[in-house]
This record gives C-alpha cells, structure tokens and sequence, in this order.
C-alpha cells in the first residue's frame, strides 16, 4: 500500500472517531434528567458516607448547610478506576481477567500520550535529549500494555464462552469487541518484539501523520496494527464501550445525585419541561391519548 493511501486511510478512520465520539459524548451529557436512585453510600458526604447515611438524617436539613468531602469523593473513584474495587468484591473471578486488561489499557493510552509527544515534537522540528526518554518509555509501555492487555482479553473472551452463566448474557458484539482488542493488543505485541527500530518507524509514522508529508514503507506488521488500532477508535464511538464516558454520568449525576429540588431552580425548570410532555403509551390502564402530559396522567381519576 504507499504512502499516500495509508495516510488517507488513517486520516478517515481517525476523523470518523473524533466526530462520533463527540457526538456521542455530548448526547449523554445532555440525556434528560433522570429518576433518582437514593442510593448509599454517597462518597461525598463528609462525615456520612462511610457508614451509608445522608444529610437527610438531620432535623430540618433543609436549613443547614451541605457538608461535602472532594478527598472522599476522589479516593473512592481511583479505587474504582485503578483497582476496579467494586469487581474484586462482587465478581472476583472475572476481576482476575478484567484487572489486566484494564491495566493495560491505561498503559497505552499513556504510550499513546508519548507516542503524539514524540510525534509532535518530531514533526515541530524541537531539539533536545527529552525525545530519547520518548524513544526509551514507549516501547515499555506499550510492551507490557499489549501483553497485559491480551491476558486480559482472551481470558475475558474465554470467560464469557466457557462460563455458563456469562455466556448467556455474551451478546455476539460483546464477543467481538473483546476479539478486535485481542488482535490490536497481539499485533501491537509482535510489532514491538519483532520490528527493529520500532519507535523510529511508530515516530516517522506520526510526523507524517502530523504534517500531511511524505511516509517512507512501514512494516507489515505495525502496518496491520496501526490499522487495525485506527478501526477500533472508528468503531469504539459505536459500541457499548463508550460506558467509560457514560459511567461519569452513571455515578456523578444519577448515583451520586442527591441536590435537593428547590423552588425555582434549574432541576425545577427541567422537571416541570419533562412533565409538560405528552404521553403516548399504549398500555390501556395509562389512559394516555397523546395529547395529555404526564401531569394530566399522574393526576387524573383512574377507572374502577
């Protein structure tokens, strides 16, 4: 393939992913608000939250000022995101699969960071010894990302087709994510253990990558990786692996919610919007005609 196409390419892989993840993104931010959970513990109750209660445990609350804690907050989210804390004591059978593959996936995003670093810096002609630290880490990290990385996923593969009780619920996208990140983390693998000068031909790539210049041939197999790599960032937009997005939503403004309504607020405002909607059930006992709203429906004298 020359130069010109592989570029071209990776150019159009690389705008679909820009242009769906932010597409996507800004959908679920701006999804409506939701039905509240009341769940505990809520990490950023100051005092509270260890043993599972609220500010609703005080006489007249609504009075008294909110006592939050950002430390409790953000101890229990890097538990969360850096040991999957939740997984280890709910399933910790699938935790010993899901850990490595997480893992490495951190590790590369970090290469990732070195690898534009590099690449940037290469395209923007800056001197100095810092690109030998660049040329020195990436392959280290991105090694032990793809060797933790396919633990991770074939365990995870195999977890799910082996264990009755996952299998069942192994939907075939599940599956196939899982094997598209089998096969970027082993060619990324063999990419680094085989290719020579590997981080020279990974920098030359994203030069050109950067500046639109020429490309000198790339080996086959970081080729195919390369490739391979830009299709799972196209298709990543498009598939259940967008919850790493989502489950800020999840935690911060469902789980974690817990602002009082107040007259005149912007919850209020909303709320009353969504209320204001008609209704076009069909469920008989609904009574929704497509004309009545939600607050005809919620307060109108049902049938006998």
């Amino acid at each position: 393939m020359s130069g010109p196409i592989f570029l071209a390419i990776c150019y159009g892989l690389l705008a679909i992913f820009v242009a769906a993840f932010l597409v996507r993104s800004v959908r679920i931010a701006r999804l409506p608000v939701h039905l509240r959970w009341e769940l505990a513990p809520v990490p950023k109750e100051k005092t509270r939250g260890k043993y599972g209660g609220s500010y609703l445990e005080e006489y007249e609350w609504w009075k008294k000022p909110r006592e939050e804690s950002l430390l409790a907050e953000l101890t229990y989210m890097l538990k969360e995101i850096f040991f999957l804390k939740a997984l280890w004591e709910h399933n910790r059978r699938l935790w010993w699969f899901s850990y490595p593959f997480h893992v490495g996936l951190y590790l590369l995003v970090l290469a990732g960071a070195v690898f534009a670093l590099g690449s940037g810096g290469a395209a923007l002609g800056l001197p100095g010894q810092g690109w030998a630290i660049v040329r020195a880490w990436l392959p280290v990290l991105a090694g032990a990302g793809y060797v933790l990385g396919a633990v991770g996923a074939l365990g995870l593969l195999v977890s799910r087709v082996v264990d009755p009780k996952l299998r069942v619920v192994s939907t075939p996208a599940a599956l196939f994510n899982l094997a598209l990140l089998l096969a970027v983390f082993v060619t990324g693998a063999v990419a680094v253990s085989t290719v020579s000068g590997v981080v020279g031909h990974a920098l030359t790539f994203g030069k050109a990558l950067f500046t639109a210049g020429p490309l000198s041939p790339v080996p086959a197999v970081l080729a195919w990786h390369l490739i391979l790599t830009l299709v799972f960032l196209a298709y990543l937009p498009f598939s259940q692996m967008m919850h790493f997005v989502a489950k800020y939503f999840t935690y911060h403004e469902v789980r974690w919610d817990d602002q009082p309504l107040q007259a005149g607020g912007s919850m209020e405002r909303e709320v009353r919007k969504l209320l204001d909607q008609p209704v076009t059930w069909a469920a008989p006992h609904v009574g929704a005609d497509g004309k009545k709203n939600w607050v005809d429906i919620a307060t109108q004298e049902m049938p006998r």
